[in-house]
């Protein structure tokens, strides 16, 4: 999967639950938009003062300019992300990825359940498993969201779900703290259900 991964962390003595990109990813996003904006304002000053050394083409900095911020600002609204209120009981969404991510407001009573899979990915990994902890909520309210992954490496005859027991502790933790339900279906193959354009 190519999707930004989301990590969940608790804050202000377990008030809160928020999943998001790690804050690296966040500081890559700004660095790259920064470095398009300065070089569409070196572009446009050095064309202005009309540099003849190559380097210094003020084309070459326009079109690297308008490519990183573009991606960028993409990559910028591409960004998904859920904070749970655990004591007033409600969350936030953003949902992406996509030109136009939506926000949505619910109450934790929408919830339905947190569920533990495991995806045979040897892409990444040889005989690498890719386990997601996937978020239902009742009635298909809103799409499933991938809260967490963690891709591992098991040999072979070892069970799907020898590597999972990390993402099963944090995945009873999250599941305990929003009130729901928790699931292990990880003993089993199961392809993510979330894809990558929603």
């Amino acid at each position: 999967m190519l999707e930004t991964p989301l990590f969940g962390r608790f804050h202000g003595e377990n008030k809160r639950l928020v999943f998001s990109p790690p804050a690296p990813y966040h500081v890559l996003v700004r660095g790259t938009t920064g470095f398009g904006v300065f070089a569409l304002i070196y572009g446009l000053g050095s064309g202005v003062a009309g540099y003849d050394v190559a380097y210094f083409y003020p084309q070459w900095w326009l079109l690297v300019g308008t490519l990183t911020t573009a991606a960028g600002v993409l990559a910028a609204l591409s960004l998904q992300s859920i904070s749970f209120d655990l004591q007033e009981r409600h969350y936030r969404r953003r949902q992406g990825p996509g030109m136009f991510p939506k926000g949505t407001y619910g109450s934790l009573n929408d919830l339905d359940a947190v569920v533990l899979i495991a995806e045979p990915n040897s892409r990444l990994t040889a005989n690498g498993v890719t386990y997601h902890l996937v978020l239902h909520w009742k009635n298909q309210k809103e799409p499933l969201m991938v809260l967490q992954q963690d891709t591992r490496q098991v040999r072979n005859g070892q069970p799907l779900n020898y590597a999972a027991a990390q993402l099963l502790q944090a995945g009873m933790a999250y599941a305990r703290a929003l009130g729901v339900p928790f699931y292990d279906n990880s003993h089993f193959p199961s392809k993510c259900p979330v894809t990558i354009w929603q």
